[in-house]
């Protein structure tokens, strides 16, 4: 065969198969597909970017968290070179270890995240080097508007856009969304085609969450309960507030406070909300629910006069001691001054079971008081059954049993609004981002636990704890207050008992007195600075809050004073407290 024999052969060869493997394409469009899915895989890569998350805001639509768009920063592996002198550059200006880019070099995929989210002039940084193989991404950012306020209550979120703690974590199915998909394009060189429609907003943003929440009076009591534990020189507190009409959760103040806008730097126990999370003893905060229990059943009256044994009662092998020691005191007197002795003897007209049965009505240790808060805590009380004498002792004036700050503002609550036990509510509505309702909160009356005239009857003598008893520094000068004060004792598990120098110091009640608007329980924990009562520390702190936070709703003064409030004096409310409002 000659050499012009061979390339005829050659070259009808080569056309046959061309035509053939033609045919074939044209005959199983499948084989197509597969071409066409490998040349897009040479040429383009599907990136997920997360959603943008619904927004959190308090109830009169003011943010508290939103989403925005922030530059992360992405690298083809197989095209960055980390021996560049532009390598050193880009871990210095993004703050991360240079043994990090180094080891993306190992890679054989073509895309890889190097830093998310990170400041707009970071990014700028990066772009104005050009470096072949590192590209800039809009990515929706969380951002907390109000930075520190709420943080224990709202919590924050991760690099991977989950929830990781508080109403966050809660609600991160509704607040997420639905992640989309993205196209980037690479050129020939490996180097990917990135246009601004990649920060576009997603197909599903995710719900809107309306909380019960109001940001002026979250940042009154935030406010006033950091300047309380640093007067008192404690290691920390809460505030809750609430309307005791509907248990919605008006504030839910914690110090020390964090930021949520910079998650890197915190430890997940500075970020923990006590107020509904922290278990204790709460101590003679609690003896205005067992007496209004007591008379509600008939078994004492305001005047019955009981032997207060002077202060000193010997109870099996053990004693029970009144601060303010006394020889004889009336029921209301007894609420009044605050003592154990004649409450635990009011007590004994119950019963243990009675007893037990009253603190569980008030909604205390029960999950009746449920928000599918994460990691929320519910009081503990031992079943009467096993009480002992001096037990029964106890937890008549609030010791040997455990409970939680939401527990305390509701059950004072029903006090307040004439014997209603609320549900607490914290979110009024989850809306979609069109505005649709996707569900609505409402409020849920779990029982009347005791009349409305046992009621009135512990409000008028609630009041007087405060113009005659141990909470006379809850007092306002514009408006009527009643409450409780509490001094408790810190158990210490090391030596298996109380410890002698650890207190815990609040308060709790209400204002208006006729008609109350708000219920505040305030928590002072561990202050150092004697006397350790609650009438210290936790009573002025209430006051202080329930007076800027009454003006702020508009609420008409019930008393006439001549003489200025310490909240006057010291007024830092913001353009936001010149609002007018009414009932919640």
């Amino acid at each position: 065969m000659n050499r012009f024999a061979f390339v005829h052969y050659l070259v009808a060869f080569v056309f046959a198969a061309v035509l053939l493997r033609a045919g074939m394409l044209h005959m199983f469009p499948s084989q197509q597909s597969s071409l066409s899915r490998m040349a897009d895989n040479q040429y383009q890569r599907t990136i997920e970017l997360s959603p943008y998350r619904g927004a959190i805001l308090d109830r009169r639509g003011e943010p508290l968290a939103i989403s925005i768009r922030k530059p992360s920063v992405a690298v083809n592996p197989r095209l960055f070179n980390a021996k560049s002198p532009e390598a050193a550059t880009v871990a210095r200006i993004l703050q991360i270890p240079f043994k990090r880019i180094k080891a993306l070099t190992s890679k054989k995929s073509y895309f890889s995240w190097l830093s998310r989210r990170i400041d707009l002039r970071k990014a700028e940084e990066i772009q104005a080097l050009n470096i072949p193989g590192i590209n800039v991404i809009a990515e929706p950012s969380r951002f907390y508007p109000t930075g520190e306020s709420a943080a224990h209550l709202i919590g924050f979120i991760g690099s991977d856009n989950a929830g990781l703690s508080g109403l966050e974590k809660q609600f991160d199915s509704d607040l997420k969304g639905q992640a989309f998909k993205v196209i980037a394009t690479k050129d020939a060189k490996g180097q990917f085609i990135l246009k601004e429609t990649l920060g576009a907003a997603p197909e599903k943003s995710g719900n809107n969450l309306y909380l019960s929440i109001d940001r002026v009076i979250q940042e009154i009591a935030e406010s006033e309960l950091e300047e309380g534990i640093k007067n008192a020189n404690a290691k920390r507190g809460f505030v809750i507030v609430s309307d005791p009409h509907t248990g919605k959760v008006l504030a839910v103040a914690n110090y020390p406070a964090f930021d949520p806008n910079y998650p890197k730097a915190l430890k997940m126990a500075d970020t923990k909300n006590a107020a509904f999370l922290d278990v204790f003893e709460p101590g003679s905060v609690t003896k205005p629910f067992v007496i209004a229990t007591a008379m509600d059943q008939k078994k004492t009256t305001t005047g019955e006069v009981h032997d207060c044994e002077k202060g000193v009662l010997k109870v099996g092998r053990e004693r029970i001691h009144d601060t303010h020691p006394a020889d004889k005191l009336t029921t209301e007197e007894t609420i009044i001054k605050s003592s154990n002795i004649c409450t635990y003897k009011i007590a004994m007209k119950m019963g243990k079971e009675a007893t037990h049965k009253s603190i569980n009505d008030f909604g205390f240790t029960s999950k009746e008081q449920t928000l599918g808060f994460p990691g929320q805590m519910f009081g503990r009380l031992a079943h009467h059954s096993t009480w002992k004498t001096i037990r029964f002792a106890n937890v008549a004036f609030g010791q040997g049993f455990m409970v939680t700050g939401l527990e305390m503002v509701q059950a004072m609550g029903a006090l307040a609004n004439g014997g209603k036990l609320m549900k607490p509510m914290l979110v009024e509505k989850v809306a979609s981002s069109d505005g649709s309702v996707v569900t609505n909160g409402t409020p849920t009356i779990v029982r009347q636990v005791i009349s409305p005239k046992t009621a009135q009857t512990m409000r008028n003598i609630l009041e007087k704890v405060v113009l005659d008893g141990t909470g006379r520094r809850a007092a306002t000068a514009a408006f009527s207050t009643a409450g409780k004060t509490g001094t408790a004792q810190k158990v210490d598990p090391g030596i298996k008992g109380y410890a002698k120098d650890k207190y815990i110091a609040s308060f709790v009640g209400f204002a208006p007195v006729k008609d109350p608007y708000i219920v505040i329980y305030v928590q002072v924990d561990e202050p150092r600075i004697k006397p350790y009562h609650g009438g210290t520390w936790a009573a002025p702190i209430f006051s202080k809050i329930t007076d800027r936070t009454l003006k702020y709703m508009n609420v008409a003064p019930d008393k006439v004073s001549p003489l200025p409030t310490a909240s006057q004096t010291n007024a830092k409310a913001g353009t936001h407290e010149q609002q007018s409002s009414t009932r919640l």
